[in-house]
């Protein structure tokens, strides 16, 4: 039995989910995207209509419906989820099968991981995370909701992200770093030390931009 998805952003996250979905679960129905660029309403993405904007999830709600947060940028997700949040909807996880994930690894709902990421054990990832292409997790980190894991981000075990962060193309941390609630990371940055909240970190070793 299939079960009806939307999927909220027409973009780079939400392109690559109706693309792809038979590489998730062969149990949703794709039934369209919504999306706040007018440009995009009433035409036809990776073969499926974007219905209208984001609010109309109003008309939606209460019908058994999955909804994907198709949105790569952590803090547009989030004030989007806190707008729409008393709304009845399924939130599934979307777990490629060809992620490796161990054993005792802990998911919230509504994640996103994409193909050739691997999770070592004892990994907790809360709500509306997105993990891409080929991102390596060591064992017991924590991901916080919302955050976003760009392609190639390596963390070295017992790592611990905050809520809202977002981690450049190819960055890495060492072993017990913990990075604060909003941070950023660039690109390739080497993160050797701890991160405070909102900071903005770049370069080998990553230091304060902010």
């Amino acid at each position: 039995m299939t079960q009806k998805l939307l999927i909220i952003g027409a973009g780079s996250v939400g392109k690559f989910i109706a693309y792809n979905i038979n590489q998730f679960s062969e149990s949703f129905e794709i039934i369209g995207f919504l999306d706040d660029d007018i440009s995009k309403h009433n035409t036809v993405i990776a073969g499926f209509q974007v219905l209208g904007p984001v609010e109309k999830l109003q008309e939606f709600s209460g019908k058994g419906i999955a909804i994907v947060w198709g949105i790569a940028f952590p803090n547009i997700k989030k004030k989007l989820f806190d707008k729409y949040q008393n709304l009845s909807f399924d939130f599934p996880n979307f777990i490629a099968k060809a992620a490796w994930v161990s054993e005792a690894v802990t998911f919230g709902k509504g994640c996103i991981i994409y193909p050739g990421t691997t999770i070592n054990y004892e990994t907790v990832i809360e709500d509306f995370v997105v993990i891409n292409m080929n991102c390596s997790l060591g064992h017991n980190c924590s991901i916080n909701s919302f955050s976003s894991l760009a392609p190639g981000v390596n963390l070295g075990g017992n790592t611990s992200i905050g809520s809202c962060v977002e981690m450049g193309i190819g960055a890495s941390t060492v072993q017990g770093i913990t990075i604060g609630d909003n941070a950023t990371i660039g690109g390739q940055a080497m993160v050797v030390s701890n991160v405070s909240d909102a900071d903005v970190m770049v370069g080998i070793p990553a230091k304060s931009i902010k």
